[in-house]
């Protein structure tokens, strides 16, 4: 609806008025003061839209737009319980892994339970929405859900792999206290066609494999120091200076893990 000067509109409803009424300055005062009315009413239905674009809405108006979208702010979830194990360096677990000592069952034993979590933070929650956004269009290409991707974590995410019924998702960076937590719910916004699963990879360095984008045996690595570049070789100085390496600092690509954030189930 295009806003218009209340003014504008007061005149327009008086131009309506027939020729033989237009001597009565009471008659058109009336008119004009109900015409008023009328414009204060239009302005404020054509200012509302503005308080409730997903781009800008906070708060109260943010939280109407995701109910609208069917996507509210707070959602169940599993309460994830902590089995023993062993950490991977460099692979975030889905589950907390903890040592014998502590509280916790075998995976596959324990029951795990119901909670419920909130997204509070704004921002976060205008993420997920225009992701939802995406996936009310069915925009179902590697495209666009690579845009939907990068809109929650960066220009670092990719889709890392697909094919065979399942896309394998990639933030390719550390993920806060906070994405960790609402990981779960994730994939319920992500614009991914029906029928197929989605699995998650959450190293940060490249993943082996073959082809352009691929990662192999020999790949340079950056540690907490800083690589300088001296000719033919490298020069690796940690931040205490205790030692140089010259040469240089290689590894090998991670292998590929592909992990199931089990959204609607646990």
């Amino acid at each position: 609806m295009a806003c218009v000067d209340p003014e504008e509109l007061v005149e327009a409803g008086v131009n309506r008025v027939l020729t033989q009424y237009r001597e009565s300055p009471k008659l058109l005062h009336m008119i004009r003061t109900y015409m008023r009315k009328v414009a204060e009413v239009h302005a404020a239905i054509c200012d509302l839209p503005g308080y409730f674009d997903l781009q800008t809405a906070v708060g109260d108006q943010l939280t109407l737009i995701g109910k609208r979208m069917g996507f509210p702010r707070c959602h169940c979830v599993c309460d994830i319980q902590p089995v023993f194990g062993f950490a991977c360096e460099g692979q975030p677990s889905i589950r907390p892994i903890v040592g014998f000592c502590d509280d916790a069952s075998w995976e596959g034993c324990g029951e795990d339970g119901i909670s419920e979590i909130c997204i509070n933070d704004d921002e976060m929650y205008r993420n997920l929405l225009i992701c939802r956004s995406y996936q009310m269009q069915a925009r179902y290409s590697i495209a666009d859900l690579t845009l939907a991707l990068q809109t929650l974590y960066g220009p670092t995410a990719i889709v890392l792999d697909a094919g065979h019924g399942r896309v394998v998702l990639a933030p390719f960076r550390e993920l806060s206290d906070a994405e960790t937590a609402i990981l779960q719910i994730v994939p319920r916004v992500l614009p991914v066609a029906p029928g197929i699963v989605t699995r998650w990879h959450f190293g940060t360095f490249k993943v082996f494999g073959f082809g352009e984008g691929w990662g192999s045996f020999c790949e340079d690595w950056l540690t907490d120091g800083a690589i300088l570049s001296t000719g033919d070789d490298d020069l690796l100085v940690t931040e205490n200076n205790d030692f140089i390496i010259t040469g240089p600092l290689t590894r090998g690509a991670d292998w590929m893990c592909e992990l199931d954030l089990k959204p609607y189930s646990c």
